[in-house]
């Protein structure tokens, strides 16, 4: 039996949707990159991906408040549908305001280097944020409630849509530049989660809504410091290192990114099942049930991800040759250390799941903020020896930090905390 498989032997139903719908939306985003990277300049490649980068940051932050309690709540509501509609609505004013967030600190970045606004890009930022935290939301709550073959059909239309509109843009004769595809990139978006939106629109009750933002906040309130610590870890890494290097080198430590997220699809994807799965454990069995399970999980995912990472990494200038073009092969080194990075994320993510089930997101905390003292510490050396590949080691490093500071929580048995029983 091969490897691939074995592995589809071991996965149905909601985890084999879940392996399938981020196979397609991290799929089409590394198509979507090396789209990019091919059809305009290395320069231009730089500010699409920091485009990315401050608006991925902006979805860290809807994810902490929003969707990542979402899926640990979602399996112990009383009553899914008020629930649903009432994260709906929380989902589409925190989506707003973060869009504004995200044009205004653009602005204020360009004006920080001596440049001219450009008014597009940063009007096109604020509404690709807006556009994939609404598409977030919507993914989030499908498989929540047994709706992942609908999640799967609206990523994959938007996959479908994005050479469509690039077409579109070229058989009229309009330029591109990293402006209109972002646009492209928050018009597919937003139209591909509108009928998963209008299908949930309901009044979820002022109490409702108030009863699901207090549940959300009692883990959000651990989890949105994580946000901000590991904006410091790896966002913020790449902004430095645009900064200091110029924006050729974020385009090339963007491309190495990308390659390395053939693997993190794999990560991205236990986020649709396990967080609920290890929740529901430990509802059932307590701490014996929810450690199989978890265990259960990393043997399955475990050597997939190893083969993937090695086979990206030992061949890291051929596989950035082939996919961006020979400019991009010199940050080969940075792919090798991302990869190493990837190794361990997939090991701190299913520690993590134990704190997360236990209500007890503020050991998370505590392990990101040691990452993110250790990245501080690290920036400047290694950027300033190394250049891009000095960006990469920090970042892999961090990650490496925090996976040890919940190694060491586990050893000293962090115990559960009481939570409230208040249901939705």
């Amino acid at each position: 039996m091969t490897l691939a498989s074995a592995l589809l032997a071991r996965l149905r139903g909601p985890a084999l949707l879940s392996l399938l719908d981020q196979g397609a939306v991290s799929g089409f985003g590394f198509v979507a990159g090396i789209a990019a990277a091919r059809l305009i300049d290395m320069e231009g490649f730089g500010r699409f991906a920091l485009v990315l980068i401050v608006a991925g940051f902006a979805q860290g932050l809807h994810n902490a408040l929003v969707t990542a309690p979402l899926m640990t709540l979602a399996g112990s509501v009383r009553d899914p549908g008020r629930y649903a509609a009432a994260v709906s609505a929380g989902a589409l004013v925190l989506a707003a305001g973060l869009a504004l967030a995200v044009a205004g600190a653009l602005a204020l970045y360009f004006q920080a280097r001596g440049e001219a606004v450009p008014i597009d890009l940063v009007t096109a930022a604020g509404a690709l944020t807006l556009a994939q935290n609404l598409q977030l939301t919507a993914r989030r709550l499908l498989f929540a409630y047994e709706g992942g073959g609908r999640a799967l059909v609206m990523d994959l239309a938007r996959a479908a849509a994005f050479p469509i509109g690039v077409a579109t843009l070229w058989a009229a004769g309009i330029p591109l530049d990293a402006a209109r595809l972002i646009e492209i990139l928050a018009l597919t978006a937003f139209l591909t989660t509108l009928p998963a939106l209008l299908a949930r629109a309901a009044d979820p009750g002022r109490r409702r809504l108030a009863l699901a933002a207090r549940r959300h906040w009692q883990m959000a309130r651990w989890f949105l410091p994580v946000v901000l610590v590991t904006f410091g870890q790896e966002q913020l890494v790449w902004i430095l290192a645009g900064a200091a290097l110029g924006d050729e080198a974020l385009g090339g430590l963007r491309a190495a990114q990308y390659l390395v997220g053939i693997v993190s699809l794999m990560l991205a994807a236990t986020e649709n099942v396990v967080p609920t799965g290890a929740s529901r454990a430990y509802e059932a069995g307590g701490e014996p049930a929810l450690r199989a399970y978890l265990l259960g999980v990393t043997r399955r995912l475990g050597l997939p991800v190893a083969v993937l990472l090695g086979a990206v990494a030992a061949p890291a200038d051929l596989w950035l040759r082939l996919a961006f073009g020979a400019p991009y092969a010199p940050y080969a080194s940075c792919l090798r250390w991302l990869a190493l990075g990837v190794a361990f994320t997939f090991l701190r993510d299913m520690a993590a799941q134990i704190f997360r089930a236990r209500r007890r997101t503020d050991v998370i905390f505590r392990a990101f903020a040691v990452s993110f003292v250790v990245s501080l510490a690290l920036i400047h050396p290694l950027i300033g020896r190394y250049g891009a590949a000095g960006a990469a080691a920090v970042v892999a490093i961090a990650h490496g930090a925090s996976l040890l500071a919940l190694v060491v929580a586990l050893g000293r048995g962090a115990l559960p905390r009481s939570e409230t029983s208040e249901r939705c």
